[in-house]
């Protein structure tokens, strides 16, 4: 089976048209079975336009997605209190409509692998130790707020537009149970893992926390702790046997192939109105991932 796969498409109004042309060339440069994507496709209330975008684009085969971050913005501002709502308000009529299956919601087999997957959240447990800013410890607090101990125009803007973010550990703790209730009912199948945030550190696409001045560190590196699910990683390696390969997105920063203990893993790297894929043949004894990087614009 031949994937395209992609991530982070940000289908906005700012960039959708420009966006789009890439995937119908990629489309028709690769011929694909099936179109996977991993998560950040719009915001909540686009949602039926652009999954009926994506069914015109490939009108044909599978269309596999997991949700992002992003694709829950709007549903707190129109009365979603939970993740779940929002997906039941907005993304799950118009994917029955588009025969889109959301692997947050169902797996999807095919004669050869079970794709099994989910947005993931994020829990903190990237985050570095030990960060200050101007002499100020950053605490787990601080996390929860999404805002550094100093002033700062940046802030994890998940607090604002996502439904019940607040939470974050209970949520990422829920997507890990989620996930692994997907994996125990493929029994001993195959299984593809798509996520949208990254479960494991390999797959970041950012320095390793160690290369950080502690005292002294960018502004940015207070966000590495919302970059993916660290506890999602070590569920997974339970499952290392079954796993054929993982696929994840969010950071807009590319990662992999790499080796994760018997199977490969990829980071798809996509950043606003720059979308990437990859073509993934899952005939191959072990995963086989082409980048196509003359599709990237």
């Amino acid at each position: 089976m031949k994937l395209l796969v992609t991530s982070d498409l940000h289908l906005v109004r700012a960039w959708r048209e420009m966006v789009l042309k890439a995937l119908i060339q990629w489309v028709r440069e690769a011929s694909p079975d099936a179109l996977v994507v991993a998560g950040d496709i719009a915001v909540a209330a686009e949602a039926d336009t652009v999954l009926g975008e994506l069914r015109r684009i490939f009108p044909d085969g599978p269309i596999i997605i997991v949700l992002g971050n992003h694709d829950f913005w709007g549903g707190a501002l129109a009365g979603c209190r939970t993740l779940a709502a929002t997906v039941e308000r907005f993304w799950q009529v118009p994917a029955e409509r588009y025969q889109v299956t959301l692997l947050d919601q169902e797996n999807f087999y095919s004669d050869e692998l079970t794709f099994v997957g989910g947005y993931g959240h994020y829990d903190l447990g990237f985050a570095a130790p030990g960060l200050r800013y101007e002499g100020k410890i950053v605490t787990r607090e601080h996390y929860l707020r999404g805002r550094p101990p100093i002033e700062s125009p940046l802030r994890w803007r998940d607090f604002d537009w996502m439904p019940g973010v607040t939470d974050v550990p209970k949520i990422a703790h829920a997507q890990v149970e989620a996930v692994q209730s997907k994996i125990l009912a493929t029994s001993s199948r195959r299984i593809f893992v798509v996520l949208h945030t990254p479960p494991f550190e390999e797959l970041l696409g950012v320095p390793d926390a160690s290369m950080l001045d502690l005292n002294d560190p960018p502004i940015r590196a207070f966000f590495r702790a919302y970059l993916g699910n660290r506890a999602m990683g070590d569920m997974l390696r339970l499952y290392s046997e079954q796993i054929a390969g993982v696929v994840c997105g969010h950071t807009h920063r590319a990662a992999g192939p790499v080796d994760l203990g018997g199977f490969p893993g990829f980071n798809v790297g996509s950043d606003y109105g720059a979308p990437r894929g990859f073509v993934v043949d899952t005939n191959e004894p072990t995963i086989g991932i082409r980048s196509i990087p003359e599709l990237v614009i």
